[in-house]
């Protein structure tokens, strides 16, 4: 539904401040089945793309429950990365940069029901010098990004988004959707170097992590962190890990 209200989804907390967390995948992990996000030998990489792995036909196709750990349960959601998937797939084999300062990325727009990657430029300080391009009614200011880790991924993503902080009216994102208005680009950073250097080639498997955010953003209420998928936790849970954490004693 569109709407001239401001968004702003802030600034997440580091949950590794409050509780341990589990290390995230880096780019020398062996390779993971993008549904249940089990280590696997003998994959089955799709075979158009050839570059996101499943561990059976079972998971390739079909929903399956993606469990998000809290500090006394867990929390479940149902994934369902397949269909995600073939929406960019021939995109992807189709994806070549233009130069070799360009980078892949993700976009979704405000007027296609299809995500899609496009290329953006980059100064060999981090900054992207087009994102503009993405955001054509939007002025400059009003660009804003927020950042998040999933743990199954070997690079952060950062996304930026129309805040709309002069109240024009924004349609509800059709690519994404759920909590997201306006166009909305996601892009890949090392998680060494971060912002100071060059993005990295966002992939088809980023585009689960995505949706997944944007659900959470749309469902829950509760406190946000840069790593991900997070647990859901009450306002009595959230509180006895502040006070462990305060006292010492942990969770």
């Amino acid at each position: 539904m569109a709407s001239n209200k401001p968004q702003d989804f802030g600034q997440p907390l580091v949950l590794e401040d409050f509780i341990p967390v589990q290390d995230p995948v880096t780019f020398a992990s062996p390779p993971l089945c993008a549904t249940c996000h089990t280590p696997i030998s003998h994959h089955q990489r799709c075979s158009t793309c050839k570059n996101i792995n499943y561990c059976s036909k079972e998971c390739q196709v079909h929903n399956h429950v993606t469990i998000a750990y809290s500090h006394n349960g867990t929390n479940t959601h149902q994934s369902t990365d397949w269909p995600h998937h073939k929406s960019l797939c021939k995109s992807f084999t189709r994806s070549t940069p233009p130069t070799n300062s360009s980078r892949r990325a993700l976009f979704f727009s405000d007027s296609s029901s299809r995500p899609r990657f496009i290329h953006l430029t980059y100064a060999t300080d981090g900054k992207p010098l087009d994102i503009n391009n993405s955001f054509p009614a939007t002025p400059a200011h009003e660009i804003k990004t927020i950042g998040f880790h999933n743990r199954y991924l070997p690079y952060w993503i950062q996304l930026s988004y129309d805040s709309n902080a002069t109240s024009r009216v924004l349609p509800k994102n059709s690519a994404l959707g759920y909590a997201f208005r306006g166009p909305v680009v996601a892009v890949g950073y090392d998680p060494v170097e971060g912002l100071s250097a060059p993005a990295v080639d966002v992939d088809t498997r980023a585009l689960g992590p995505v949706v997944g955010y944007a659900r959470l953003r749309e469902r829950y209420r509760g406190v946000i962190f840069v790593e991900q998928p997070q647990g859901r936790w009450t306002v009595e849970e959230w509180g006895r890990i502040v006070e462990g954490r305060e006292s010492g004693d942990g969770v």
